[in-house]
């Protein structure tokens, strides 16, 4: 696991965070992943292979060769494999362009998301036991479901001007401790 799931992770179990404290510091992790992951190149031959998705609505063996050059250019990288994958399913569902393209990154942090609550629920189920292990994957769920995945998709595919990293309000006053 990632230094930043990992922090998402310690947030999530511990129950001084609320669920709207973690959602900063995994929407911080998935644009990590993002930048470790999905290079610009695949971006941009994926972002023009789904421009012409009209087009290849007509020959779905030429899309299936282009889709397959580009998941064996993204072996080893989740989240870039993930991307591959939503993209032939919005392009099979029939959209096309940039907004499908933004459609296609939301759905594949989503997956993301579900993969690092898997991995965190199997990690505490091994160190811990079950009811922990519960706990911190219904607040991963609850974080999950607070985020904007939306707008984090417009931000890292650059269709939306904006910080692409989220940083947590830090707390030091006396005023900002724990929630009652």
């Amino acid at each position: 696991m990632r230094k930043p799931w990992r922090t998402v992770a310690e947030l999530a179990d511990r129950p001084a965070f609320t669920a709207e404290e973690v959602v900063p510091e995994m929407l911080n992790a998935l644009s990590n992943d993002w930048r470790e992951e999905v290079s610009a190149e695949l971006q941009s031959q994926l972002k023009a292979l789904m421009a012409r998705a009209d087009q290849l609505q007509l020959f779905p063996e030429q899309r299936r060769q282009a889709l397959d050059q580009l998941a064996r250019a993204a072996a080893g990288m989740a989240l870039a494999l993930a991307l591959v994958e939503c993209a032939d399913r919005t392009m099979a569902a029939g959209h096309a362009g940039d907004e499908a393209f933004t459609e296609t990154v939301r759905s594949a942090l989503a997956l993301r998301v579900t993969r690092g609550t898997r991995q965190t629920e199997e990690h505490y189920l091994r160190k811990t036991e079950a009811p922990r292990a519960n706990n911190v994957r219904a607040r991963f769920e609850q974080a999950a479901s607070a985020c904007d995945f939306d707008t984090l998709a417009r931000r890292l595919t650059g269709a939306e001007p904006g910080p692409t990293t989220i940083r947590p309000v830090k707390k030091d006053g006396l005023d900002d401790g724990v929630q009652l």
